[in-house]
């Protein structure tokens, strides 16, 4: 169980330095910026609690990071149309079209690296990730439980 775990603990470092890092001259958010983004173009504007809890990020600085994103331009903080004491964030139109840009070098960049690789080997992460991802996701399903 230890070597598991130490093994989660460094290989999703490696992971994002090896494979998701974007190699672009342009302005790249840190990774927290880019996570709030993501999940906020996946999931629409959700209160600054929800996204927090997604990421575990603590309250303070969750709030640090919004108010980055605010200043360039990339999110807002809007009223929840169902209950205007919930203040959600969400996308700005700009933000939107940066998460999407990004994404696009993110993936060609992936894709660049991953080319390198064998087909076997290839075959190998793929139904390596695709055996992880439903391993986490039944875990994630018993923690809702």
């Amino acid at each position: 169980m230890n070597k598991m775990l130490d093994d989660i603990y460094s290989v999703v470092p490696l992971f994002h330095r090896t494979l998701l890092s974007i190699e672009s001259q342009g302005h790249n958010p840190n990774s927290s910026d880019f996570r709030v983004m993501g999940i906020l173009m996946r999931q629409g504007p959700l209160p600054m609690s929800r996204i927090g809890e997604w990421l575990g990020i603590s309250k303070p600085n969750m709030t640090s990071v919004i108010d980055r994103l605010i200043i360039e331009g990339w999110v807002e903080r809007r009223q929840d149309q169902k209950d205007r004491r919930i203040i959600e964030v969400g996308l700005t139109p700009q933000g939107k079209m940066y998460v999407e840009e990004r994404w696009k070098e993110a993936r060609e960049s992936a894709r660049k690296k991953l080319s390198t690789l064998s087909e076997e080997e290839r075959k190998t992460l793929y139904t390596s990730l695709e055996s992880i991802r439903m391993i986490l996701s039944k875990l994630n399903e018993m923690k809702k439980q």
